[in-house]
């Protein structure tokens, strides 16, 4: 007969109670384990976006240093709209460093609020500072602002957005333009001659104009020039006044050839270089213009280019500069004389008028014609001529921005 108190089975109880604990926290330690691998996962995918972000908006920038934007660019750039010429980034270096590894479920979400599609890895964007100086990052209002420096206050943001795995991550910076000054000649005329062709008893060239502050003709007379003097003027009738006209060594070319080829990229670069075989077709306007030449510019009628309050800078490399009626240059004109001319380079006729500065090289000279003044000095016009000198993020500007933003 069994006993009552028999213990058989015990042990096969135990043991599957045991197991099922450890089973138990086997599949916990396995659930913590995968979340824990996931958490890492995306932790790793969001660093990696903010790597992408971060690279995107410094290409951004080493393109905005290359030419600043003045006019009309690109709304968005990505991959698909890089070229060498635009404003957008490089993508071949963001693509080597960063290769695509977006999975394809994220197609067709659009997780930038801005509208770019997760599809892309990367998307910059360049927008003007609408609010002024030293004002917050705000989306609402920068997303449908212009797409370069149309306040003219040298400052944009860039905003970029850098996707990996789904995660996204935005950044956005207040990227400031920066420039150098280019120190020229604080002569209302420098040449290798000069000369006057009215015997009237006028000022024909003030060598103070507004500014106040008088400065002179200045002559190289080296080579002098066939059959007349270097200076030929009516001195006894104020034709150059309140200065006068020295006779000094001064220096030609007044800039180098690597001077000269920096100021030709930024004017290439910002749309105002014409090339070999290209002319302006009048007086051209703008900060710097180079023209290549060879090419007579010409100016008449009732032209003006640039304003007092905004002078210019025109370089004619090979070529010459011809103005009448009553055309108006302000800023400074610098003629480089690449063809080795002795004549005229700058001639001048009627009440036409340059309120800047002129210099011309080699050794080519200065005719004026005038029936009224034709040349005023502008102490601003070339005090203040600079040249681009690349672009960089304003200081504590950089922000991570939320993905709504």
């Amino acid at each position: 007969m069994r006993r009552l108190g028999s213990e058989q089975g015990f042990a096969l109880m135990a043991g599957i109670l045991v197991m099922t604990v450890i089973t138990g926290l086997a599949l916990a330690l396995l659930l913590v384990t995968n979340s824990g691998q996931k958490a890492a996962l995306r932790e790793q995918a969001s660093e990696s976006a903010f790597n992408v972000a971060e690279a995107a908006l410094n290409a951004q920038v080493s393109q905005l240093a290359r030419a600043w934007p003045t006019g009309e660019g690109v709304i968005r750039c990505t991959e698909a709209t890089t070229s060498e010429s635009n404003v957008c980034p490089t993508g071949n270096i963001l693509k080597e460093s960063y290769p695509n590894i977006s999975p394809t479920a994220c197609s067709g979400k659009a997780l930038d609020s801005w509208g770019s599609p997760s599809t892309n890895e990367w998307t910059t964007y360049v927008r003007d500072d609408v609010q002024g100086a030293n004002a917050p990052f705000n989306s609402a209002v920068e997303e449908t602002a212009k797409d370069y420096d149309a306040n003219g206050d040298g400052k944009v943001w860039v905003r970029s957005v850098g996707v990996v795995q789904c995660r996204m991550v935005v950044l956005a910076a207040l990227i400031s333009q920066e420039s150098i000054a280019i120190p020229f000649p604080k002569k209302v005329v420098v040449a290798n001659w000069f000369e006057t062709r009215n015997s009237g008893k006028k000022v024909i060239v003030n060598t103070q104009g507004e500014s106040g502050q008088t400065t002179n003709v200045s002559i190289r007379c080296d080579p002098p020039p066939e059959a007349q003097p270097c200076a030929k003027y009516e001195k006894a009738k104020g034709q150059v006044s309140p200065g006068g006209v020295v006779e000094e060594a001064g220096t030609s070319p007044t800039k180098s050839t690597s001077e000269l080829e920096t100021l030709r990229q930024q004017a290439e670069a910002t749309g105002s270089y014409y090339p070999a075989g290209k002319c302006p077709k009048g007086l051209p306007s703008g900060h710097l213009v180079y023209v290549e030449g060879p090419c007579a510019v010409e100016g008449g009628g009732n032209e003006v280019a640039n304003s007092e309050a905004s002078p210019g800078f025109l370089i004619i490399a090979n070529g010459t500069l011809f103005m009448n009626g009553s055309s108006q240059f302000y800023g400074v004109i610098y003629c480089v004389d690449k063809q080795g001319s002795n004549k005229a380079l700058v001639e001048l006729q009627g009440t036409a008028k340059i309120v800047g500065g002129l210099d011309v090289d080699g050794s080519g000279g200065a005719s004026f014609n005038a029936s009224g003044e034709n040349v005023v000095y502008d102490a601003k016009a070339v005090e203040e001529l600079k040249t681009y000198a690349g672009a960089d993020a304003t200081r504590n500007s950089f922000r991570i921005l939320s993905n709504s933003e």
